[in-house]
């Protein structure tokens, strides 16, 4: 029986677009495009303390200040 791969595919994450493994991280940013950042990807040791926006939002963000 054929069965479509997306079935069993694991969602992906980061800007790396590989699975879930290892440590995590989450942005904040509330339109990021990849929510979850595999820590060693964004060079982080250790879970950050408060908010954290990846590289994508930072930009966006400082953007939008600009036009304001």
């Amino acid at each position: 029986e054929a069965r479509d791969a997306r079935d069993n595919q694991e969602p992906l994450y980061c800007s790396c677009r590989q699975v879930s493994f290892g440590e995590m991280v989450a942005c904040d940013g509330q339109n990021c495009p990849y929510e979850w950042f595999h820590m060693e990807c964004v060079g982080l040791t250790a879970p950050p303390k408060g908010a954290w926006y990846c590289n994508d939002c930072l930009e966006e963000m400082k953007k939008m200040k600009r036009k304001k």
